[in-house]
């Protein structure tokens, strides 16, 4: 069902602040790596090798030399500089298939991953899946827009601070802007035309967003697990993992949630004692031993944060069926006591994830990749660069929070990633910087009409979005469901639950399609 919802000359401060800063773990390698989405670790690489449950789609393998081809757009590199009259190309896709010159357009928005494939307007891929399916029922003119500075859409020689400074969301928008305006032209597109954004995860932010800022551009969005609200110290989203791993009706439970903590707690007072570390670093397959790594603080802080990337919270796929692939099946690793004590089921389930391999716990690997400017090195460097001058997400584990992972010792600190940010960047200003974001863009109540914002229950990410409907943007949540689920392409086994949120999806902007000139912009018909 779904439920509506450091010299010796400086200073003691100086000192303490440089110390802070070279005792951070790198914790940001996710996304260079990733097509999918938003993801628990804003720069850190997969711990799972291969799970089964990830978000990449089938398709056919000879589709892009014979599918739509890329188009390139002419972008300022500057929106809000009139005076800079650098220029740089924007990748997109089109298909117009199905179009026949009085249906809609569909906008599947770009977003901070990989490059895109020009499956995205055929199959959807995982963040367009259902509005492809509406694309054929609707007679749609299909596009898809990179976002600057990722895939091939990189407006800059290299990723140094200085190049990235034309890095934003409000500059990405003013991309989508001039691409819609382009495109009406180029195709003779009318009022009777009307463009709908869609987006999963970030892309579902920046298609809430489009419509906001250009609502003559834009009659309505879809917009799924979109963490709209900014927010520096992101204690909601271990509190989300909490809560699923006691889920029952996803084969989560107490005695699951209470191994979880018992787990973390205790590899946390292993890692505060020096003279545990050997056997850490060898329960737990840690690589290099012989020079005991773990005797590195940063070290230790990489460890607890790497074992709690072995639980897959924003990818429960119900049907997956490879250990640990998804909560019930992390939690019959868990619960198992035939493998020991939590400790132990902890240590089975980093195996599981790293399929055999040792695990790195190597930090300092981390710090070369944020802090490394190339095009090819440098990717770690570009969603982490928007978190430090937006938008926050750090996921910390406080100790007043329902964070089941290791907070004692406190290493997973709000400080700790503040520190990140004044180490790849300079950035010293980012606690001031959430919140402007929050002004600029209305956080979780915005003002706005014809949105949809869906959620999955047990996605970590819903803590910072629209749960429950505000005037003319209705709201719901996908029980069961995890990270945009229902935006995927459609499969044989999707639960019922994802199954009833594409069909009420649909529903409403079928409504708000047929309602187009009959409602006077303000008093949309929404049905959810």
């Amino acid at each position: 069902l779904l439920l509506l919802f450091c010299s010796s000359s400086r200073s003691p401060k100086a000192k303490a602040r440089m110390a802070v800063l070279l005792l951070v773990t790198a914790s940001i390698l996710w996304f260079g790596q990733s097509g999918a989405a938003l993801q628990q670790h804003p720069f850190r690489t997969s711990l799972w090798k291969d799970n089964g449950a990830g978000e990449s789609i089938a398709v056919d393998a000879g589709f892009e030399s014979k599918g739509p081809k890329a188009q390139w757009i002419t972008q300022p590199l500057d929106h809000f500089d009139a005076g800079y009259n650098k220029t740089w190309q924007q990748r997109y896709f089109v298909n117009s298939s199905f179009f026949d010159g009085t249906g809609p357009v569909f906008l599947c928005v770009g977003g901070e991953g990989t490059a895109i494939k020009s499956s995205v307007v055929t199959t959807g891929e995982v963040h367009c899946g259902l509005m492809m399916t509406m694309a054929a029922e609707k007679k749609a003119l299909v596009f898809a827009v990179e976002h600057r500075y990722y895939g091939e859409s990189v407006p800059t020689p290299d990723l140094s601070t200085k190049s990235l400074q034309w890095l934003s969301s409000r500059q990405a928008l003013e991309d989508l802007s001039l691409f819609i305006v382009s495109m009406n032209e180029k195709y003779n597109l009318t009022s009777q035309n009307p463009w709908v954004s869609w987006g999963g995860s970030y892309p579902g932010m920046l298609a809430a967003w489009i419509r906001y800022k250009y609502p003559h551009l834009v009659y309505a969005a879809i917009s799924s697990s979109a963490p709209v609200r900014a927010v520096a110290n992101y204690q909601g989203y271990n509190d989300v993992v909490a809560y699923s791993l006691r889920a029952e009706d996803i084969g989560g439970s107490q005695d699951c949630l209470d191994s979880v903590r018992a787990a973390f707690a205790e590899l946390g007072l292993l890692l505060a004692t020096p003279d545990n570390l050997r056997d850490v670093e060898n329960q737990f397959n840690v690589c290099d031993q012989r020079g005991h790594p773990l005797d590195v603080a940063n070290n230790r802080k990489k460890l607890a944060e790497v074992a709690s990337m072995a639980f897959t919270f924003q990818e429960n796929d119900m049907a997956c069926n490879k250990p640990g692939c998804n909560i019930a099946k992390v939690c019959s690793v868990m619960t198992d006591e035939a493998r020991g004590q939590p400790l132990d089921r902890l240590a089975d389930m980093v195996a599981l994830a790293s399929g055999g391999y040792c695990v790195d716990v190597d930090d300092s690997a981390d710090v070369r990749a944020l802090t490394n400017t190339t095009l090819k090195g440098g990717k770690a460097r570009v969603w982490f660069y928007q978190t430090c001058t937006e938008f926050g997400f750090y996921q910390t584990c406080d100790p007043d929070s329902h964070c089941p992972f290791t907070s004692k010792p406190w290493m997973s600190t709000l400080e700790s990633w503040y520190a990140q940010c004044e180490l790849a960047y300079g950035v010293q200003d980012t606690a001031a910087r959430v919140p402007r974001s929050n002004a600029h863009y209305g956080g979780d109540r915005p003002a706005g009409s014809r949105i949809l914002f869906a959620n999955g229950e047990v996605d970590p990410w819903r803590a910072a979005s629209i749960t429950t409907s505000l005037p003319h943007q209705p709201a719901l949540v996908v029980k069961g469901a995890s990270h945009h689920q229902w935006t995927h392409p459609p499969k044989p086994t999707d639960t019922a639950e994802v199954i009833e949120a594409r069909e009420a999806i649909t529903e409403q902007l079928n409504k708000w399609l047929d309602d187009m000139g009959n409602d006077d912009g303000r008093k949309p018909i929404d049905l959810i």
